[in-house]
């Protein structure tokens, strides 16, 4: 018989769920991360036939590149790396499944919703504070939680639209618990987490004051969302734990650690407050529909994989022979140009490790220049998942938002260099 689309559904998150456990525990048996890494690789192909629009496109781009590149180093005698190609990204889609559950205790309760929202300069704050903080933890949910709690107040507009979208973008710079970092500790093994969080805190601190002071005036007696209970505890409670259990085990991989803690604190709150049964409920419906982010970060690490055999056989010159400050500048002036033509972070990193590898660049540097791809060019790429989804829940074209994001944009991009060059001080 058959499984409907729900079935399907619901094994998917289920498999997706076990992947990431199996990760975890492969920090004690080591082969438990094939098996993860596979998991994810037939569950992501069960549901390739869902993939559509710009995620099938830039999935298909890079699996066709990623695989030319391993044939044409297969024919010139070089081996086939396959274990690297089936645990491709493993740990890092592993920490966004764990993650993901973090939404089921992060959601205001009945009591917070009946709270009264604050107004006009204190609104604002508090709604690009809230935003900010909540969106380290649980992602893009951050947006849509907000957005569909003040829309029954205000009209979602475009300067709110592009609150909420930079807001979010800033998180990209410094969350352990964004996907970004975890893709960036895995292209960067050897950056230290805390040095480039330290480096990109700072910078979405000045892009969270700009828009404070940009809108401070046309926010007069409008609602803001509350930054209080759950959406200011969660985060600061998550980020003790991870940095102890760091201090505690510095040998074991940041992501695995936020695997560990995200999965047993959801557990432990859902199983004290009886709402367990929203486990079951977020596999059926939300982890089971993972389907373009397995497949965007599978298809990376096959492009990743096959244009490093191909870089062995056919390096490519640079137009510098080291990466300093100005390097990393130049560097993340042209993402940010090619991410506004529509080309995801994660392809753009992916091309760039290999070749900016080649000039032993300072680990934390590179990293911060990963992160700045990420966190500032999602907010200019017109089909960035970030976009997409306030043009789907509110309206608002993702064009329109990407278009009028750019000037903020380049104010970070001028921050962001400044920071290239205080880490070299």
């Amino acid at each position: 018989m058959l499984l409907n689309s729900q079935n399907w559904s619901t094994w998917r998150g289920y498999n997706y769920l076990s992947a990431a456990i199996l990760t975890a525990l492969s920090l004690a048996y080591s082969p438990l991360l094939i098996a993860a890494g596979a998991i994810i690789w037939l569950t992501a192909l069960s549901g390739a036939m869902h993939l559509q629009g710009r995620a099938r496109n830039q999935t298909l781009l890079l699996l066709s590149l990623g695989v030319a590149g391993l044939v044409y180093s297969r024919l010139h005698g070089i081996d086939l790396p396959w274990l690297a190609l089936i645990q491709s990204n493993t740990v890092l889609l592993s920490m966004l499944f764990g993650v993901s559950f973090l939404s089921l205790v992060a959601t205001p309760t009945a009591s917070s919703k009946e709270r009264k929202l604050p107004m006009g300069k204190a609104g604002l704050l508090s709604t690009l504070l809230a935003n900010h903080l909540f969106g380290a933890v649980i992602n893009i949910s951050s947006v849509i939680m907000i957005g569909e709690r003040l829309k029954a107040y205000r009209n979602i507009d475009l300067p709110l639209a592009r609150s909420l979208s930079n807001t979010f973008g800033l998180c990209a710079l410094w969350s352990p618990f964004f996907a970004s970092m975890a893709y960036t500790m895995i292209l960067v093994p050897d950056m230290n987490l805390y040095t480039t969080m330290l480096m990109g805190m700072p910078i979405s601190a000045i892009g969270i004051t700009i828009l404070y002071w940009q809108y401070r005036k046309t926010s007069q007696g409008l609602p803001g969302y509350p930054l209080k209970g759950r959406s200011l505890v969660l985060p600061s409670v998550l980020a003790v734990i991870v940095i102890i259990c760091h201090e505690i085990w510095p040998q074991t991989p940041i992501p695995i650690i936020i695997i560990v803690t995200s999965l047993i604190l959801v557990n432990a709150i859902l199983l004290l407050e009886k709402r367990w049964h929203l486990a079951h409920k977020h596999c059926q419906n939300r982890l089971g529909n993972y389907i373009p982010e397995a497949s965007i970060f599978l298809a990376a690490g096959v492009f990743s994989t096959g244009l490093g055999q191909f870089l062995q056989l056919a390096p490519i010159e640079l137009p510098f022979n080291q990466y300093g400050a100005l390097e990393a500048s130049v560097v993340l002036f042209c993402s940010l140009i090619i991410a506004r033509l529509g080309v995801h972070a994660i392809m753009i990193m992916a091309l760039l490790n290999p070749l900016l590898h080649t000039l032993n660049p300072p680990a934390d540097l590179l990293a911060l220049t990963y992160l700045a791809i990420w966190g500032i060019g999602m907010s200019i790429n017109p089909v960035s998942g970030t976009l997409l989804t306030i043009q789907g829940q509110f309206g608002i074209k993702g064009s329109d938002l990407a278009r009028s994001n750019t000037g903020y944009t380049l104010v970070l991009f001028t921050i962001a260099s400044g920071a290239f060059y205080l880490y070299g001080f």
